[in-house]
Order: C-alpha cells, then sequence, then structure tokens
C-alpha cells in the first residue's frame, strides 16, 4: 500500500539551492538543474540527487546516480563523491525540507496559494481526500498529497511537484515521534491548519496522550487560521489565544454542524451541514447537503471538518453556486484503500481498514461496521488485529480495543496477534458480555483460514489492525476462494 513518490520537474540554480539550504559548492552558481530525486533508480539526466539516509545510505548510491545521469547530489559534509559535482550540507533531509520550503515560497510570491495542512490521530487520509475534492470544486486545478506521502520526505516530494497551475494546496500531515510536525508545520507555513482529534497514538515515540497533542498542535504554530472540533479540549487548549479559530462538530456551539445523517444504501450515506450565518452570503441557505460515498459517522464529521477548512481558505461568504459544487465534489469521493473501503466479496460485505489501526481509529470502525451490519440486517464478524507502536501504554490500550470490541456486540470475532490475543484472556465474561464465538490466531496468515471457515453469505465482515500486521492477507484469503 505505500505510494510511489511523485516525479517533478522543479528547476533549481545552483545559487537557489545555496541559499535555500547553506549547502556549500565549489562549482558554478549558475548551473540549472530540473528535477530533484532521492532514489538513484528513477535519476533521470540533469537532475539533483539526494542522498538520504533510510533503510539504506543513499551515500552508497551516488555512483548509480552519476550513472543515471545526474548533474549533481546534495550530500553530507565530508561525503563527496568524485563522479558528481556536489552539495554540502549537515543534514540532507533538512536540506530536502529547505528546498521544498524555498520553491513553495516561490510559488506563493508568483500568486495566491491558498495551503490547507490536515494533521491528527485519525481520519487524516480520507479527509484529506474529502477536502481535496471540495478545494478543487472552489479553486480549480489544487495540489494534494498523494496516498501516504505525509512525513518529511513525502511532504517535501510533493511540493516539488507543485507548478503555477495549481491554486490552492491540501497537504497531509504525520508523525510517529516528537518534532516531526514542527518541521512540517515550517516548511509548509500553511494559511488553514485542521487538526482533527487527539487519541493514542504513535506513543512509542511522542510518550503519552498529552505528548499526543503538544506533537499535533505544533501544526497550528506556523498557520493563520486553526480548524478543530468542538469536543477536543486538548486541542483547544492549545490553539494559541490571538489565533482565528473556526469550529466543527455536532453541537450549537459549532460554526460547522453534522446536521443530519441518514444511511440511504450500503456504503453510501446523506449527510447535512449547517452553517454558521457569516459562512455564506446574503441570502444564501446556511447549509449543505450531500450523498457521501463513505460509511460512518468519523466519516460524515470528516467532510464536516474538510468543508470547515474549505472555507476558512476560501476567504469569502459561500455562494449558492459554490454549495451546489460542493456537494457534488463530496458525491465523488471514493474510500482510500484500506480505510474503510466497502467491498462485496463471494457474498459477503467487507469492511477493509487494514491500513493502519489506534484506538480511536478501532472505536470508528467498529461503530461503522455495527451500523452496517444493523442497517443489513446482517450477521457482524470482526477480524481484528494488534494495534502497533503504542510503547507502554499498549497492554491497557489492547485491552480497552476488546472491551470495544465486545460492546459493538459482534456474532463472531477473531484476535490476530499476541497482544490482542493477551487481552483477551484478561477480559472475563463477567467484565463484557463476551461474542459467541470468539478465534484466536497468531497471525494474519493462521486468521485468514479461520475467517474464511467463520463467514458465510450475507454476512458484514469488518478487518482492521495496524500495518505491520498484514491483515489484507484475511481478505486475500476470500477472494482465493
Amino acid at each position: 500500500m505505500a505510494t510511489p513518490i511523485p516525479v517533478n520537474r522543479c528547476r533549481f540554480s545552483a545559487a537557489d539551492i545555496i541559499r535555500a539550504t547553506g549547502a556549500t559548492f565549489s562549482g558554478s552558481q549558475g548551473t540549472i538543474f530540473e528535477g530533484v530525486g532521492i532514489d538513484s533508480r528513477s535519476i533521470e539526466p540533469g537532475n539533483l540527487f539526494i542522498a538520504l539516509r533510510g533503510v539504506r545510505d543513499g551515500h552508497e548510491f551516488l555512483d548509480a546516480a552519476a550513472t543515471c545521469g545526474a548533474a549533481a547530489a546534495l550530500v553530507e559534509r565530508g561525503r563527496t563523491n568524485p563522479l558528481l559535482a556536489c552539495f554540502e550540507v549537515d543534514d540532507t533531509l533538512k536540506a530536502l525540507g529547505a528546498l521544498a520550503r524555498f520553491h513553495l515560497n516561490r510559488v506563493r510570491a508568483h500568486h495566491s496559494l491558498p495551503t490547507i495542512a490536515i494533521g491528527g490521530a485519525a481520519g487524516k487520509t480520507t479527509t484529506k481526500e474529502l477536502t481535496a475534492a471540495m478545494a478543487r470544486a472552489l479553486f480549480g486545478e489544487i495540489l494534494a498529497t498523494p496516498g501516504n506521502l505525509n512525513n518529511l520526505i513525502g511532504l517535501p516530494m510533493t511540493l516539488l511537484t507543485l507548478t503555477d497551475s495549481h491554486h490552492a494546496a491540501v497537504l497531509e500531515c504525520g508523525t510517529n515521534q516528537r518534532g516531526e510536525i514542527s518541521q512540517l508545520a515550517a516548511i509548509i507555513a500553511p494559511d488553514v491548519a485542521l487538526v482533527l482529534n487527539v487519541d493514542v497514538e504513535h506513543t512509542e515515540g511522542l510518550g503519552s496522550l498529552e505528548g499526543v497533542a503538544d506533537e499535533e498542535a505544533e501544526l497550528f504554530k506556523t498557520a493563520r487560521i486553526a480548524i478543530a472540533g468542538t469536543t477536543e479540549s486538548m486541542l483547544l487548549a492549545r490553539i494559541p489565544a490571538s489565533m482565528r479559530t473556526v469550529k466543527f462538530g455536532a453541537g450549537a456551539d459549532a460554526d460547522l454542524r453534522l446536521a443530519s445523517r441518514v444511511i440511504v444504501s450500503p456504503g453510501r450515506q446523506r449527510i447535512a451541514i449547517a452553517l454558521a450565518r457569516w459562512i455564506t452570503a446574503e441570502g444564501v441557505d446556511a447549509a449543505v447537503e450531500a450523498n457521501l460515498g463513505l460509511i460512518g459517522a468519523a466519516s460524515a464529521m470528516n467532510a464536516v471538518a474538510g468543508l470547515a477548512a474549505v472555507t476558512a481558505a476560501l476567504g469569502r461568504p459561500l455562494l449558492r453556486n459554490d454549495l451546489a459544487a460542493i456537494s457534488r465534489a463530496l458525491a465523488t469521493v471514493q474510500p482510500v484503500p484500506g480505510r474503510l473501503a466497502t467491498r462485496e466479496i463471494a457474498d459477503v460485505i467487507v469492511i477493509d481498514d487494514t491500513y493502519n489501526a489506534n484506538p480511536r481509529s478501532v472505536r470508528v470502525a467498529l461503530a461503522a461496521a455495527r451500523e452496517t451490519a444493523d442497517g443489513l440486517g446482517a450477521r457482524l464478524i470482526v477480524a481484528m488485529g494488534d494495534m502497533l507502536e503504542l510503547g507502554s501504554l499498549s497492554h491497557a490500550m489492547h485491552v480497552e480495543a476488546v472491551r470495544d470490541l465486545y460492546r459493538s456486540k459482534p456474532d463472531a470475532c477473531v484476535a490476530v496477534g499476541p497482544e490482542i490475543a493477551a487481552a483477551v484472556r484478561e477480559i472475563s465474561g463477567d467484565e463484557a458480555p463476551r461474542p459467541s464465538v470468539i478465534e484466536l490466531a497468531g497471525d494474519s496468515i493462521a486468521a485468514a483460514g479461520i475467517v474464511r471457515d467463520l463467514v458465510r453469505p450475507g454476512d458484514v465482515l469488518l478487518v482492521k489492525g495496524s500495518r505491520g500486521i498484514a491483515m489484507e492477507r484475511i481478505i486475500d484469503g476470500l477472494t482465493a476462494v
């Protein structure tokens, strides 16, 4: 499910690179480079190759980059290569971010480029897709983060594809350790920062719920406008006091409120969003209705959050034709693969939520699956895998996830992995009503056979777990029958 790094034709002179990164360079400052690459296998003649440290050290591939025609390389100080002209910097990853920031700012210097940055513990990618669809409807051609390229490599490489033809940008920002969001925020300096939520995520690197809140709220510090949910008290408390804030939610205190939500068919719901009077022009109804091809209450609220961000970025009241365009745009959004994506396999409704898992996304998935099963009058089967990168909170969070699982009242469940299995063993039948069928599996390969034997035509099957557990194998097992 990894998203390929997009190819760019971004032009820099040697002088630009020196100015942006503080690099040392002995060649001609007038030399022009077209295209920036980080993978020697995709380098083309005239490109600038950036040697990053990762699973492999990019400096090991300088010869290969030269063979492919790279015009120069950006390297760590003291690690030059005789085959290439080299820009030397202290940290090539930070230099990549600096180049992206330089390029973003020169595009901004040519024309207005409203920029929305999206963060949060859960729902970022789906919200990014919803926001991007609405932004295209209002701004025209925009730049949006492809797939999951939301880190210190993916985001800069996305920004390097920015051109003067783009009229807005919608960028996803992710983190799994302290300091990442602040670095991403410094690169983007967004007009609008939307942080969806705070919950236990990546606490192996972020330490605690407070640590998660501190990290996610860094996105607000370089923005002009903050977007947050009315129930997210930890986020609201971290928004700078003087900052303009737009709130979304389900209550009367929201500037954009999810007014109603009705399931119209499997995988589709109709939503109504009530807007504060100042959001629409005089004489225009302060509401948007749309058919949404996504399941669950969380997806509907993500649409509200995205609309809040887009209206803030637009900077003017919405007109009647804007509301119609937003409604049409929302109807076009399809589920992101691996994120509450619904499809039918062998007469079973499969909800594929295998991309990742944390406590909040587990609750969201269980609620959406329960709602789907109830709407169809179907049995609910849940295959749930371990949630990774939770550090010292892992066991407690898995116990709570199993309680949430039992509260959703599945007809059968399969627990996949040692953490979730340990939590199942710990919770007694007296503490929470248990499903009549509970199976334990050491890994997703074993679970695939168990699930295949459990499901029958007409069932709803939720498959959920962290990326490292590879829960998609269970779905693959159904298609192999």
